[in-house]
């Protein structure tokens, strides 16, 4: 498979020109920095612009999951609490030999992606899930008044920002 580098994901959203990625693509070689980082720093771009595009490039990468699909172990359900799972819009579902697999959206990704690296002593990996799918997941596994998720829901969208999912559902 073809990886799918960030810089090209800028260009397509037409934030970067070919020349300027060819450009920190000649600086990364020199000073070792993420694409993202000599891209904020260089040309001036929004963190949230490379964040954004960080998202898509994992998304485009890993695909989505069917959370109807998946076996899950109830003893990682447990690894976090229900506030957790609502607030970072996570779900800890199964291990796989070394790893901890984790499901979030594409909108909660980033912070779900902090969250984790602060809680989890072990690695993990992530697959997104439909919003709509990942909520029916969280009330099932995680239950909790319906005013409650819509403010998770709605803290979620505002903490995000303007990030929208790049499929576009």
């Amino acid at each position: 498979m073809k990886p799918i580098r960030i810089g090209e994901i800028l260009m397509e959203q037409g934030v970067l020109n070919e020349r300027q990625v060819q450009h920190i693509l000649r600086v990364q070689k020199s000073v070792n920095r993420p694409f993202g980082d000599l891209a904020e720093r260089l040309y001036g771009i929004d963190a949230r612009v490379v964040e954004d595009a960080w998202v898509e490039q994992y998304v485009r990468f890993t695909g989505e999951v069917d959370l109807e699909e998946i076996e899950v172990d109830k003893t990682c359900l447990r690894l976090i609490n229900r506030r957790q799972a609502w607030q970072f819009h996570l779900a800890p579902v199964f291990r796989d030999q070394d790893h901890l697999a984790l499901t979030t959206t594409t909108e909660a990704l980033v912070r779900a992606v902090n969250f984790a690296s602060r809680t989890f002593n072990e690695p993990v990996y992530f697959m997104i899930a439909r919003k709509e799918q990942l909520h029916e997941f969280l009330m099932k596994h995680y239950p909790v008044p319906d005013f409650i998720a819509e403010f998770a829901e709605n803290f979620l969208v505002a903490r995000s920002g303007t990030r929208a999912d790049p499929r576009g559902s």
